[in-house]
């Protein structure tokens, strides 16, 4: 039985009352349909107190390593088409993960990757705030903290991944929350920031965003060096990206762990 014929049997052995509810077996086997789809980190989350749907599945996409070695003074070409290629793939990801929960019956809605802002609407031009925050779904999905850069900051991949995330109303098992930071002593970031835009403080859940960075200086001065140094009119530099030191122990392809 191949990964999504597997998944939609579980699904629909619960959905039919033949399950008293989604075991280990059946987010198990999600999990590997997810990354069989090119995923690189999975994780589940309780929401209810951040967005109306009660669950979300928080998927990650790991950046190509060798490109982000080119990138500690500022954004490249090869790292703007990396970043285009990961919010893409993530999509294709979500769209897919979605329509498998609905064809079993279950709510589903996949939420896409944060886009660099160009085409944005108004409201996010004024408070750079999407309408939900994907590294909301992934802390609390336990795949990882916040760290100063305002970043998630994952075991696997420190900060070098893209987010995506799909609302369910599937009751599956949840990840244990990340509720503060583990950066430390650490200030690489802080000192590599061309726009001194981070703030150095350590992150804890429910901690104010502009505790951490200033995020419009963050984004002028991105906006800028993409600009100068790519042609493009968006809001990518990843400077943070690349200086982490958790990003630097990375493999180029580890297993998903997140099962529950």
């Amino acid at each position: 039985m191949n990964p999504q014929s597997e998944t939609m049997h579980l699904l629909n052995r619960w959905l039919q009352g033949e399950e008293k509810g989604p075991s280990k077996e059946m987010t198990g086997s999600l999990l590997k349909e997810i990354a069989s789809l090119g995923a690189s980190l999975v994780g589940f989350a309780d929401i209810r107190e951040f967005a109306p749907w009660p669950r979300a599945i928080s998927i990650a996409l790991a950046l190509d390593p060798a490109i982000l070695k080119g990138v500690k003074n500022g954004p490249t070409p090869e790292y703007y088409k990396e970043y285009l290629r990961a919010n893409s793939t993530l999509n294709e990801i979500a769209r897919r993960t979605a329509q498998l929960l609905l064809r079993a019956g279950y709510g589903a809605e996949a939420f896409p990757a944060t886009i660099g802002d160009s085409d944005q609407e108004s409201e996010y031009e004024r408070t750079l705030r999407a309408a939900f925050q994907h590294k909301t779904a992934a802390t609390r999905a336990g795949l990882g903290f916040i760290g100063k850069s305002g970043l998630l900051i994952t075991p696997d991949f420190g900060p070098a991944v893209r987010l995506v995330t799909v609302f369910t109303d599937l009751p599956f098992p949840t990840g244990q929350p990340i509720l503060e930071g583990r950066c430390r002593g650490c200030r690489l970031c802080v000192e590599a920031c061309p726009a001194g835009a981070i703030k150095g403080r350590e992150w804890r859940a429910g901690m104010a965003r502009e505790e951490l960075l200033e995020a419009h200086a963050c984004r002028r001065e991105a906006k800028r060096l993409l600009k100068e140094r790519v042609g493009a009119d968006e809001t990518v530099c990843g400077i943070c990206v690349a200086i982490c030191p958790y990003g630097q122990r990375v493999s180029t392809n580890p297993p998903i762990e997140k099962d529950s």
